[in-house]
């Protein structure tokens, strides 16, 4: 073997050596390192313990133990050997050893790794979107790597990545909600401040902020919020309270105040100027455009809607006129909410193709009959539910005297069909002063928009008819007199329609006149009953039936019948000065007839009555007929409106009088008894009141015999 043969094969063993030796001790040290990387991870991640050593450190170990092994990887791929058949099965042994180990060593890298990131986001002088962006490494070194899966560790870096996931996504909201913050004041004094909007920060701050929210998908929730903190503390204060609004503004913090404004104009222009200062306020504090974000279209997209229909429900409506005359002059201010709408359109609030307010103020004609509509209906229904007690006589300058007769062109006297004196509720004045108001509002508009007024007034007297009797059921249930003054109410109405609908061409409310009517009468009917009713109850719980044949009760029974005519006097008391004197003489009379027909029924159910009880019957019943003229203003025309009148009158004459006197009485059916009792009901008390002998026979045969005849 030559001398430098022999030269390269000493350096040969030599560097087989040195690499046995490198490999051996690189191995070791990097075993070495795992175990100082795993009780790390655990103390950190599993136990929570204080770290002697951070991530740093241990990966610029982890980092200078892979350089060396790639300089040995290098070294044994340029070793070259005489006999390099007898050194390869070496060679690739080292080479297997240190790949194993490096593969290790990438492993123990991405640990570290993920761990710095994960360490990096407690440092808070971090942007939010750099800690968003540190969070974003470790999990995609996490997730992308199936070998750290294997690892005890991986969960507990997991669970860390979560965690502090969860606590940035709090403190992005946290930063939002400082940057924007809200005050409100529920103080009701006048000079103090209502609402206080702040924005403090650059517009860089908002932007990281507005980022890191849209990250965690929590914009659209804060962006809607502070939409409806908008619509609800700024817009609609401003609308509906007129408040003032103050903008204050210095180096990244501006702020924005509501205030109790000490002026009461509520004008269109006004108001429009107020919105303005607001929106110019959010687009001068707010990033116009943040990562293809437009801020304040992304604001529009959840407030622009509720916007549109305050500003056109309120606004506008508010300050569309109610006289005719004042519309044209209205239409000119109209330009302003025009150029409002473009002003918000190219500030990005409203959408290209929302054109609500244009549409809007485009129908100002049908906005002007539908608010004159509400106002109308409105005060309708506010006088309807007015009490009924206060009231006013009517027509009493109408009471009319042969001496002063006025007579038309025609010849007739014009106060012969004067509404008949009588009491109504003020507040049917002021509902005449309503349709009068309305029907003179015609005048003025033009002969086509004529019929949207008629719809009111049929409306506003379908309302009365519907709406009166339903308001005050309670009361016409407890208080006849309501019952009365509310008949007296309709059918002054009524009239008062009649005389109006000549006057205006066209007017459909006379097909109600009829309605009215029937109403009214259908409510003192009903008071009636009621009262009908009560004296029947009455009379039912008496001793009427067993006094036929059991005379002492007679007191009890004469008891009896003075509370039935004590309910009549009182209703009678109620209604004698409210009713007219006809309309009170036909429903006293109902009720008064109520009475008397149960009376007579009541005798017509007599199987036998003593003669003392008849006596009682007669001397009772008489005190009815006499006390009961008493309640008509011509006591002599009772028989006018009390149908019975006649026939009680009639029963107890049979009551007092012997079958002598009957017979005369029956005139062979053609004396007054005739003209009032049928023959089975004379037959039935004649059974009653007289024994079964042949002269009552008798006498009920000629009375049969001359009925038929």
């Amino acid at each position: 073997m030559s001398f430098l043969a022999a030269v390269l094969a000493s350096a040969g063993e030599v560097e087989m050596t040195d690499l046995d030796k490198n490999v051996s001790e690189l191995k070791h040290k990097i075993t070495n390192l795992e175990y100082d990387i795993k009780e790390a991870m655990e103390q950190r991640y599993m136990k929570f313990a204080v770290v002697s050593r951070d991530a740093a450190s241990l990966l610029d170990t982890a980092q200078s133990y892979s350089n060396q092994i790639n300089n040995l990887i290098s070294r044994i791929d340029n070793q070259t050997k005489r006999e390099v058949v007898d050194a390869m099965s070496d060679l690739k042994m080292f080479k297997s050893t240190l790949e194993e180990n490096k593969n290790s060593l990438i492993i123990i890298e991405q640990v570290l790794e993920a761990s710095m990131n994960l360490t990096s986001d407690s440092q808070t002088k971090l942007s939010l979107a750099d800690r968003i962006k540190n969070l974003q490494t470790a999990q995609d070194i996490l997730l992308n790597n199936e070998h750290l899966t294997k690892l005890d560790v991986y969960k507990p870096l997991m669970r860390e990545h979560q965690r502090l996931t969860d606590v940035l996504h709090s403190n992005c909201i946290a930063a939002w909600r400082k940057k924007i913050e809200w005050s409100e004041n529920d103080s009701d004094s006048q000079d103090s401040w209502r609402v206080i909007l702040k924005i403090s920060g650059s517009q860089e701050d908002i932007c990281d902020t507005i980022l890191a929210l849209q990250h965690f998908d929590s914009l659209n929730i804060e962006v809607k919020q502070f939409a409806d903190k908008l619509i609800n503390l700024i817009v609609k204060p401003i609308i509906i309270q007129n408040l003032q609004v103050d903008v204050v503004k210095f180096v990244n913090v501006s702020t924005m105040t509501l205030k109790v404004s000490n002026n009461e104009d509520e004008f269109l222009s006004a108001i429009i100027k107020k919105l303005k200062n607001v929106f110019e306020f959010l687009s001068s504090t707010l990033p116009a455009d943040i990562n293809e974000i437009q801020i304040m279209s992304y604001l529009g997209s959840y407030a622009s809607q509720q916007f549109c229909k305050h500003f056109k429900d309120i606004v506008i409506f508010n300050a569309i006129p109610v006289k005719y005359h004042n519309l044209n002059n209205f239409r000119e201010d109209l330009n302003e909410v025009l150029e409002f709408n473009k002003y918000l359109s190219e500030l990005g609030f409203f959408e290209e193709s929302n054109d609500e307010l244009i549409k809007y103020v485009e129908n100002i004609d049908n906005l002007f009959f539908t608010k004159i509509s509400q106002l109308y209906y409105d005060r309708a229904r506010t006088i309807i539910k007015k009490d009924l007690h206060d009231l006013v006589e009517v027509n009493n300058e109408n009471r009319w005297s042969p001496d002063e007769d006025v007579v038309d062109d025609n010849g007739f006297c014009q106060k012969i069909f004067a509404y008949p004196q009588s009491k109504v509720s003020k507040s049917l004045l002021e509902f005449l002063d309503l349709i009068d108001t309305v029907a003179s509002e015609m005048s003025s508009i033009p002969e086509n928009s004529t019929w949207r007024y008629h719809d009111i007034l049929n409306n506003i007297t379908i309302m009365y008819c519907d709406v009166i009797p339903l308001q005050h059921c309670k009361v016409l249930e407890f208080h006849p007199q309501q019952s009365a003054v509310l008949y007296n109410n309709i059918m002054y109405f009524t009239r008062k329609l009649a005389e109006l609908s000549p006057t205006y061409k066209n007017l459909l409310i006379v097909h109600l006149l009829e309605k009215l009517k029937n109403l009214a009468s259908e409510i003192l009917h009903s008071q009636c009953k009621q009262q009908i009713t009560q004296i029947e109850k009455i009379v039912n719980q008496s001793d009427i039936i067993s006094m036929a044949v059991n005379s002492n009760l007679g007191y009890s029974v004469e008891k009896s019948m003075s509370q039935c005519y004590d309910l009549l006097s009182i209703l009678s008391g109620l209604w004698r000065d409210i009713l007219p004197s006809t309309v009170y003489c036909k429903f006293i009379g109902y009720s008064c007839n109520g009475l008397f027909e149960c009376l007579v029924n009541k005798l017509f159910t007599l199987e036998d009555i003593s003669a003392t009880s008849a006596e009682q019957y007669s001397s009772i019943f008489n005190k009815i007929v006499k006390d009961i003229p008493t309640l008509f203003p011509e006591p002599k025309e009772v028989h006018r409106y009390v149908p019975k009148w006649w026939q009680l009158n009639e029963l107890v004459y049979i009551l007092s009088s012997s079958m002598k006197d009957i017979e005369n009485r029956w005139a062979d059916g053609k004396g007054p008894l005739a003209n009032e009792l049928k023959v089975d009901q004379i037959k039935c008390l004649l059974k009653a009141l007289f024994q079964n002998t042949d002269r009552r026979a008798a006498l009920l045969k000629h009375i049969l015999a001359t009925a038929q005849s």
